[in-house]
């Protein structure tokens, strides 16, 4: 954190400028809440102390209530709090503006806030705070490249790549993106940092790296296009920096990851499980036969880890590797975002026009998640593309020739689809090449040595210790979230240990008191949605249960985790549990 606090009091010396004299007291807090420094105001100073706003308290929203620092803090999001919205009524006069700062990896790291009197206060100062944040993440993000990294610089004008407000990539030798800037979430329309943090720039533009120009070169910006919707950016590699300008692209060599979320080599995801042995056996036979694969299993079991893992022992990895989540796009999107479109075909649509995932993929692999989720009308159209090989956007008279290598993955029994008339035949049966079935984590033989391999990996490489307790309590456990909980566990084992071993008192609640044994302990999804499913009421009225099943599948699909919940819904959460308790509705750990 020194290092962050140094960036901070560089750039607040702009921001004191803009807002000094206006009665505002800035504030840059900690994570938890408390409060590191503190730049006054003479018109303020004396309210600020007696309301407690000084170094050292701690203003998260378990200690203070709901109010602009703890609430951004908890949400990570920025937000401006005023008048009644303070939980606390002594808190009511005042206006609170404040900003998340997360570390390149994704990290929150704290916040910067103002506070100033309601009759001082101005809706301007949350956007100079956000700009100022803006400049913080950039400078912490310039100051951290070792020797074997290299910053992209990128922006969709070619003017200002290099300017305030271009986005901000850190790059490893191995083209795996290890941290980013906020500013470069918000051009690719992007969440959070974690979204890029462990993918490679190949798969979030149509370009390597190092086939980027050097940000000194007098070519320029280089153009690129990002594989989600086919915008165009311009990026270089950025002169300069601790390490960025020491090593030229042409020469940086390729080494493993370290620190990656999730296994990208078939050897990697091969633990001793006799299925995903057989599994990886039958990957290896067809890696470079133009056969369909289709993969198989519940949500979380890692379809898409095996896809990619695949995708890169095969001929094709230098190549794009592609992936669409065919529930998660709309209906409406769906055969844009697929098949791209001609400029100007709708209203709306780009000028440039898109390129589309399939087109995008040429050369490497498209992977096409939940596949039963594609609407009928477009199956046809896949079909199409798959037998002829080529693609026809939308809007244009002219079909592409394409070379794909074609991985789909699904959670759904496909053949019921079929007989519901909700999945054409025809299409099954082409995908069906080479079906591969995960297992669930649940029936896995393998699951300590899983446990062992994804704490090296979240530990950037480093054993880490596990007590017998924790360990016996992690594979006992049933795992209705699969893989996917399994490391959203260990994440937070990792961060709660206090030692260099995770204690079972290291481990969540439904965790440590989980007593149903593995063998037997479900039969698949519909056994674990039933364990999960809360205290049961009586049957209201329709738009009432409606709701309430809504809220019930949003809190499985999150793991409980109410402040996730609250963001996906763009509400707080204190308005997730009044509709908690409202629908009789109570966490697993309560039950």
């Amino acid at each position: 954190m020194h290092g962050v606090l140094e960036a901070t009091r560089i750039e607040l010396v702009s921001l004191v400028r803009h807002i000094g004299g206006s009665g505002h007291v800035l504030l840059v807090t900690d994570a938890g809440g408390f409060i590191l420094d503190y730049y006054g105001d003479r018109q303020f100073n004396d309210t600020a102390r007696q309301l407690g706003l000084v170094l050292g308290a701690c203003w998260s929203e378990q200690a203070m209530g709901v109010q602009a620092i703890g609430l951004c803090l908890a949400d990570r999001l920025p937000v401006q709090i005023t008048g009644a919205e303070h939980y606390r009524r002594d808190l009511a006069p005042l206006t609170g503006s404040s900003t998340p700062l997360f570390s390149p990896a994704g990290e929150l790291l704290g916040g910067l806030h103002a506070v100033a009197s309601h009759e001082q206060a101005n809706p301007h100062t949350l956007a100079l705070l956000r700009l100022t944040s803006d400049a913080i993440e950039k400078r912490v993000l310039l100051e951290r490249p070792g020797a074997e990294q290299v910053v992209l610089q990128f922006h969709s004008r070619p003017e200002l790549v290099g300017a305030p407000g271009e986005g901000l990539l850190l790059v490893d030798a191995d083209d795996r993106i290890a941290g980013a800037t906020g500013t470069a979430c918000f051009h690719l329309g992007l969440a959070a940092i974690a979204d890029l943090t462990g993918h490679t720039v190949s798969e979030t533009f149509n370009i390597r790296c190092d086939e980027l120009p050097h940000g000194g070169a007098r070519a320029g910006p280089r153009a690129i296009y990002e594989t989600r919707a086919g915008r165009r950016f311009y990026a270089s590699l950025r002169p300069g920096g601790a390490g960025a300008a020491a090593t030229q692209p042409t020469m940086r060599k390729r080494r493993p990851s370290r620190g990656r979320a999730t296994p990208s080599r078939l050897d990697d995801l091969d633990l001793g499980d006799p299925t995903m042995t057989e599994n990886i056996r039958r990957a290896r036979r067809v890696l470079d036969h133009e056969l369909p694969i289709l993969i198989q299993g519940e949500t979380g079991t890692g379809k898409e880890v095996f896809s990619k893992a695949m995708h890169e022992a095969s001929s094709r990895a230098g190549r794009n590797y592609v992936a669409v989540n065919c529930a998660s796009i709309p209906e409406t999107l769906i055969e844009s975002e697929l098949f791209g479109y001609k400029g100007g075909a709708f209203t709306g649509a780009s000028r440039e026009g898109n390129r589309g995932k399939i087109v995008q993929a040429d050369g490497g692999t498209l992977f096409l998640d939940e596949i039963g989720d594609m609407p009928l009308p477009l199956q046809g159209r896949l079909l199409r593309v798959l037998e002829e090989r080529e693609v026809l956007p939308l809007g244009s008279n002219n079909p592409i020739k394409v070379d794909i290598r074609l991985v789909s993955a699904t959670h759904r029994d496909l053949q019921q689809l079929i007989a519901e008339g909700t999945f054409r035949e025809d299409l099954y049966y082409r995908l069906q090449g080479v079906t591969i079935s995960l297992p669930p984590l649940r029936q896995r033989s393998d699951r300590r040595a899983l446990i062992v391999h994804l704490l090296r990996l979240l530990n950037q490489g480093e054993a880490v210790t596990v007590e017998p307790m924790a360990l016996d309590a992690l594979d006992r456990y049933h795992w209705p979230g699969n893989i996917r909980q399994l490391f959203n566990v260990l994440r937070i084992a990792l961060a709660l240990r206090e030692g260099i071993s995770i204690r079972h008192a290291d481990l969540p609640t439904e965790i440590r008191e989980g007593t149903e044994p593995t063998p037997g302990a479900a039969t698949g999804e519909a056994r674990d949605r039933e364990e999960a499913t809360p205290v049961p009421r009586e049957q209201g009225n329709p738009l009432q249960d409606a709701e309430r099943e809504v809220l019930l599948a949003a809190l499985e699909r999150h793991y409980w985790n109410i402040t996730d919940i609250a963001r996906s819904f763009n509400v707080s959460r204190n308005t997730i549990y009044r509709k908690m308790k409202a629908h009789n509705i109570r966490p697993p750990r309560a039950r």
